[in-house]
């Protein structure tokens, strides 16, 4: 069971925590989606995992110049519409939307 927190890299090897079925997104736009996981990334970076309404799995980073978003007091099951944009390292997600 994914407990309600940020994951470091060690506890999610130790709790065999496997995420190989999450994927970068890779079309900007709005979607809306669920957060399943936080975890720590290397410096300055969150990872965060969700599935989208539409049952895909995804990944995305998030950075301390974004102050993560405010993803570090978002629980995990909340529902969130999520607005990816393009800059000049690919798509990112620029903002996002509390649904529940």
């Amino acid at each position: 069971m994914i407990a309600n927190k940020v994951y470091t890299r060690d506890e999610m090897r130790e709790e065999h925590i496997i995420t190989s079925d999450y994927h970068f997104i890779d079309k900007e736009g709005e979607y809306f989606a669920k957060l399943i996981m936080r975890a720590e990334a290397s410096k300055n970076m969150m990872r965060l995992f969700f599935q989208l309404s539409d049952g895909r799995k995804i990944i995305t980073p998030v950075f301390w110049w974004q102050s993560y978003l405010g993803f570090h007091e978002i629980d995990n099951g909340t529902n969130l519409r999520l607005i990816y944009e393009r800059n000049g390292k690919g798509i990112a997600l620029k903002k996002i939307e509390i649904l529940d």
